[in-house]
């Protein structure tokens, strides 16, 4: 995200909609990046999801928070959720994740993706 807040800086300057602008792609970054990040490590708890998590975003205080749904193979529900507090380069997603399968949480982590 510290590229966002670049171009924040940048836009800024051409009043609120430049500023809406970033804030859109902010969390359309973190929607996108949880989604996949979220899948990989729901997979990684042998919950293998069919297709891709769907996720929503909204603007916070401390970050953008997203919240994902999905099914697994196996037809059980899917959810992730969190606060997106940095996207460091890559596809890694940094915050604060809840993963849960069928109601039961799988994994609680600060990073998705990260090594």
């Amino acid at each position: 995200m510290v590229g966002v807040f670049v171009v924040l800086g940048l836009l800024s300057a051409c009043g609120g909609s430049g500023v809406q602008q970033v804030k859109d792609v902010d969390e359309l970054l973190a929607r996108t990046a949880s989604s996949v990040q979220g899948q990989a490590a729901l997979a990684k708890v042998g919950a293998e999801v069919s297709g891709p998590l769907s996720c929503t975003s909204a603007q916070g205080d401390s970050g953008v928070t997203v919240s994902c749904t999905g099914t697994t193979v196996e037809g059980k529900p899917v959810t992730l959720s969190g606060t997106v507090t940095s996207l460091p380069g890559g596809s890694a997603v940094q915050g604060n994740f809840v993963g849960s399968v069928a109601g039961q949480q799988v994994f609680n982590s600060d990073c998705l993706g990260c090594p």
